[in-house]
């Protein structure tokens, strides 16, 4: 019989009571429970985001308080007397993620052999009362990991307790029992709002409206006051210029029978914007020196990682995390600088010479080695393409030697500094890296044979890929199989020559997220490597269902080409159903007409999609992705210079002068409908069709016919849960890159929302608008192909009845996309030219806007002040994207609460990417049920 026992909570009914039932059920799996101990009992969370030293986390303390409810309560009993020391041993993959704390508060000492840890306990009367502790969440990564080595397997959570006895005559096993650390659910939208974050971006210069969110802030305050829902305000000093606080953490919870306890998961994100964060600061600060309080929790073990690095002569090295992007950062100027050189030939030169250039150099994608070595010869071989460009009459850089001049010289600077900086030694093939001293990082230099760096590349790669960022990971509701939901993340496994597989995502954040099964929330992947940033909420938002919120589990709102190119087809049938027959020749037969670009004709006029908006040209060195204006603005804007003739002045539409150099002050967003079709190639298409490319194999080699990327995950989601509504909203895609073969929207992306009770938060599309009666026929035709929306809801009545017929835009001094010259009143008649009929008087077009906005305006035309202002248009058109989409969300009981997103939206997001919540978790789950 054995002389002592371990009592805890096995029958998890929230006490421990120590009575035989519950100590009978001390193996029965999950066992008792534990959460990590990861909040901070002493501090509230602050209602304001103030600049800051990282929170302390309890898990910290060298003694834990009388108020600390997270470790699990212990009791030794004393059965009958017997010699020897008493020891409490951990077991398992988890258990050095474990600790035993005494009656003090203080931790026990421990001694580690492999998995097992062995805590002797102190003299003292019985019963004898302890805390079992955990100080991480189950299957995080492990603190350190061999670079060369093969990936550790994550722990599964559970972990053996034994109570051990050094008996003369050997150990003896006095009680063993289970535990298991509560696995971390993520929380989805369903989960009741509490409060919101949003960054807060200003620019006071006119010439930089793009860099200045004022108008999606305040549009956002005004819609979570209508949802009476706090605004919680990042500051530029707490963020540095880092706006993506979605990427920057994912919200969940863990629970015991003592309740829940609400999780930050620090996401393994570095950047600030588009820019590594050995640039520039990001919001990582913002997340360990503002949440971590009593009740909110904070995991950082992505942070707390490194790599061990092996020279040639066998020494050893170790690189944090935190570090990491240091050395990423010279792998991507140079790889970088490779796509910019390609890009450049691909967009001055011939098929032809671009066909010729990847013959010789292969893709514009290599590992970087050789990127680095082939970086003279690109940049020799760019200004050939250059030379041939200015010498080719049917070249739209005909004779502009003045510009592809700067170009090349560009080029030739940028490729010189990186041979300066980063020089190939001659000899055997390795590498010296030396990562520069950063705030408080001191500097590293690693030896590394050609194979190691290959090896860190691709570690690296993995580590910071924007796949691994919050806006990748989004939560479904709960099915029969997924109780707790379903965590939709984008991700692709890819077959490697060498038998091994590659995903888009960390694998160790990949495994992690599989690795909370036991909290009974499935993990489904859906192909994301097609887009520019990659992130799923890019494609889709969960939204519960409020008009049937027992009867169905909720809905997706999926972006969607195929319905707006359905609208915008059917706007044009509308449009030239009007035309006279005059009109009407010159329409069936369009083509690109430098000063005939407005469809305000007959009697059916359309407007523009993007008026008086402007796109970014952004370069900074060691900047990520740098920010290109969509191919279908450079497609239409190299076209519009070839018509124009020996002065590209003539342009309407200018093209950047270098990649290197953004002097184009004003890239004018605004285009047609027959633009549109004309400018655009078939991406669109295939994101939907059933069958648009040829078939592929999947990582064990099988055949997988290719879809469109939209088309496979609404099969998934359908495989997934059956039938849950699958809602298409209206979002236009940019043509992929001839060189990435990614695609981004190209118009603000719809499904990028957040959810605020009854409200939806949702971009302003800038779609093209019609008067009332049109629109409401052009809806009704749609509407009965796609029945994702009612075509009785669209009636001229509904569509004033919901303020779709008023036209806003937000502006101030100087930042408006209209002509060259002019005060802001004069831009603004130019840029909204299209909303009254063809012959109008400008000057009465000027004077209504101007009587609109009493106030805003001085007696010259321009706008006072310096803040940003909602400007009314009254032109009485309505936007055929917002009016679907208001229609959609009609139908699931929200509101929907338009936001000016365009700051985002030019940065590759929109107004998801750039807010983030807290939501109440769940009450009823009890995972181990």
């Amino acid at each position: 019989m054995a002389a002592y026992r371990l009592h805890a909570d096995y029958d998890r009914d929230g006490r421990l009571s120590a009575r035989p039932g519950e100590w009978a059920r001390r193996q029965a799996p999950p066992g008792a429970l534990v959460r990590a101990n990861l909040d901070s009992d002493a501090r509230r969370l602050p209602a304001a985001v103030t600049p800051g030293d990282p929170v302390g986390l309890d898990r910290d303390l060298p003694v834990k308080t009388a108020a600390d409810d997270d470790p699990a309560d212990l009791l030794v009993e004393e059965v009958g007397a017997a010699p020897g020391a008493l020891f409490v041993v951990l077991d398992g993959a988890d258990a050095a993620r474990c600790a035993v704390i005494d009656a003090t508060g203080r931790r026990l000492a421990g001694v580690r052999a492999g998995d097992r840890v062995r805590h002797r306990l102190p003299d003292g009367p019985f019963p004898r009362r302890l805390a079992l502790e955990a100080v991480d969440l189950p299957a995080v990564p492990p603190a350190t990991a061999v670079l060369s080595g093969p990936p550790a397997a994550p722990p599964g959570g559970r972990v053996a307790v034994r109570l051990e006895r050094d008996d003369p005559a050997g150990t003896v096993v006095e009680d063993e029992v289970l535990f298991t650390v509560s696995p971390f659910v993520l929380i989805g939208n369903a989960g009741a709002l509490e409060r919101m974050y949003m960054c807060e971006v200003t620019a006071d210069a006119p010439a930089r409206p793009l860099d200045d969110n004022g108008p999606a802030v305040a549009e956002v305050r005004a819609a979570l006051q209508q949802a009476g829902v706090p605004l919680t305000l990042i500051p530029m000093e707490a963020h540095g210029g880092d706006s993506w606080i979605q990427d920057q953490y994912q919200l969940g919870f863990t629970e015991t029978p003592g309740g829940p306890l609400r999780v930050l998961l620090h996401t393994p994100r570095t950047r600030s914007d588009a820019a590594q964060g050995v640039v520039a600061p990001n919001l990582s600060s913002t997340v360990t020196g503002h949440f971590p309080s009593r009740g909110l929790g904070l995991c950082q073990a992505f942070w707390d990682r490194g790599l061990t690095i092996t020279s040639p002569d066998g020494t050893t090295g170790r690189l944090g995390f935190v570090g990491s992007d240091r050395a990423l950062v010279i792998m991507i100027r140079v790889k970088m600088l490779r796509r910019q050189l390609f890009e450049s030939i691909a967009r001055i030169g011939t098929e032809v010479e671009l066909n010729t250039t990847v013959a010789v150099f292969g893709d514009a994608t290599v590992e970087f080695f050789r990127a680095r070595n082939e970086l003279p010869a690109l940049a020799g071989r760019l200004k050939q393409v250059a030379k041939a460009a200015v010498e080719r009459p049917d070249s739209p850089w005909f004779k502009q030697h003045d510009r592809l001049g700067r170009l090349v010289q560009n080029a030739e600077k940028q490729v010189e500094d990186v041979r300066r900086e980063i020089p190939v030694p001659q000899g055997a093939p390795q590498l010296r890296l030396r990562l520069p001293a950063v705030g408080k990082l001191p500097q590293q230099e690693f030896l590394m044979a050609e194979a190691e760096v290959r090896r860190l590349e691709k570690r690296l790669q993995q580590w910071h890929s924007s796949h691994n960022f919050g806006g990748n990971i989004e939560v479904g509701p709960p099915h029969p199989k997924a109780p707790a939901g379903v965590v939709v993340v984008g991700n692709q496994t890819t077959p490697q020559p060498d038998g091994s597989t590659a995903t888009d995502m960390d694998p160790e954040l990949l495994a992690f997220l599989r690795g909370q099964s036991q909290g009974r929330q499935r993990v489904l992947e859906v192909d994301t490597s097609w887009l520019d940033v990659g992130h799923v909420d890019e494609m889709l938002a969960f939204v519960p269902d409020l008009r049937e919120p027992q009867g169905r589990p909720g809905a997706v709102l999926r972006s969607s080409p195929l319905v707006a190119l359905r609208i915008v087809e059917a706007a044009r049938r509308e449009f030239m159903a009007g035309l006279s027959p005059g009109e009407l020749t010159r329409y069936k037969n369009w083509a690109p007409i430098v000063g005939a670009r407005l469809t305000y004709e007959g009697a059916n006029p359309v407007t523009h999609l993007l008026r008086g908006l402007q796109w970014l040209h952004q370069h900074e060195k060691g900047q990520l992705l740098p920010i290109e204006p969509p191919e279908i603005y450079l497609s239409m804007a190299t076209m519009y210079r070839a018509l124009s003739g020996p002065i590209p002045t003539n342009s309407p539409l200018p093209l950047p002068d270098s990649p290197w150099r953004p002097t184009t002050p004003s890239l004018p967003a605004s285009l047609s409908i027959f633009e549109l079709d004309h400018f655009r190639d078939g991406t669109n298409e295939d994101l939907e069709d059933p069958e648009p490319a040829p078939s592929r194999t999947d990582p064990n080699g099988a055949s997988v016919p290719a879809k469109g990327q939209f088309t496979e995950a609404e099969e998934k989601l359908t495989t997934e849960y059956g039938a849950i509504p699958i809602l298409k909203i209206p979002v236009i895609f940019d043509d992929r890159s001839a060189l990435s073969e990614q695609t981004a929207a190209f118009t603000p992306n719809l499904a990028n929302l957040q959810v605020a009770g009854p409200w939806l938060l949702v971009p302003r599309p800038h779609g093209p608008r019609m008067d009332v009666e049109a629109a409401a026929r052009v809806l009704r035709a749609v509407a009965k192909d796609v029945p994702d929306a009612k075509a009785s809801r669209f009636t001229p009545q509904w569509l004033r009845a919901r303020g779709l017929d008023r036209t806003v835009f937000w502006a101030r001094a100087g930042s408006v996309a209209g002509d060259l010259a002019g005060d802001d009143a004069d831009k603004l008649t130019s840029a909204f030219l299209d909303g009254w009929p063809k012959g109008t008087d400008r000057a009465e077009i000027r004077q209504q806007i101007v009587r609109a906005n009493p106030g805003a305006f001085d007696s010259r035309g321009f706008l006072r002040g310096s803040a940003w202002r909602k400007l009314q248009i009254p032109e009485r058109k309505v936007d055929l994207f917002e009016a679907w989409t208001e229609a959609v969300a009609d139908q699931l009981g929200y509101r929907v609460s338009w936001v000016e997103a365009w700051y985002y939206h030019v940065r590759l997001g929109s107004i998801h990417c750039g807010t983030n919540v807290l939501r109440a978790a769940p009450t009823t789950l009890q995972w181990w049920r």
